[in-house]
């Protein structure tokens, strides 16, 4: 099988970068790599996930385009507005993203409402997406209130990302069962926000 490897597809206009990242494993089946895209599940933070970055400030998109690719292996594509995001979502499937808040046309808030509406033409995969809010706004109840799954400050800093990461990917991922429960319906799902 041959190696897979990631590159940083920075798409914002006038500026294409193109950077490749060291493969991921070398020994990866064709169904491995199916799983990790259709879900969060088995994700890890140092495998290739195809990120999309929605900021309309072209240095903090690249400089959290930056730390994803080369910090942690992401495959990232940046578009500048949440109208273009919701037609990339429309043609591409993704395994994150990372929302702006403070956007013309469409704020982040309300780019993130129209990912998950069920009259939208957003794939029906990236509908289920963890999205992190990227912002320099400090964290609020508004952002997990339109669906959004976490929260990182501006300028991004690695620690921190990886971090939210982390916490994003291990809530993602499904609690083994308990042998203590009685029924699957007594357990109850709590989603906790970065503090």
């Amino acid at each position: 099988m041959p190696a897979i490897t990631c590159a940083s597809n920075v798409l914002l206009p006038g500026s294409p970068i193109t950077s490749p990242t060291t493969p991921t494993t070398a020994t990866t089946s064709d169904s491995a790599v199916t799983s990790l895209s259709s879900g969060m599940a088995s994700l890890s933070i140092s495998t290739c996930i195809k990120t999309l970055i929605v900021d309309d400030n072209v240095i903090t998109a690249k400089l959290l385009s930056k730390i994803l690719s080369k910090e942690f292996g992401h495959d990232t594509t940046c578009t500048i507005s949440g109208k273009d995001a919701l037609l990339k979502l429309s043609r591409e499937t993704f395994d994150i993203i990372f929302m702006d808040i403070d956007m013309p046309e469409l704020s982040g808030i309300e780019t993130t409402l129209l990912i998950h509406a069920k009259n939208s033409n957003v794939l029906e995969q990236n509908r289920h997406i963890p999205i992190i809010a990227y912002t320099t706004n400090p964290c609020e109840d508004r952002f997990f209130e339109a669906g959004m799954t976490g929260w990182v400050g501006k300028p991004a800093k690695q620690m921190m990302v990886r971090q939210e990461l982390e916490r994003v990917y291990r809530e993602a991922r499904p609690s083994p069962p308990s042998s203590s429960s009685s029924s699957p319906s007594s357990s109850s799902s709590t989603s906790s926000r970065p503090s």
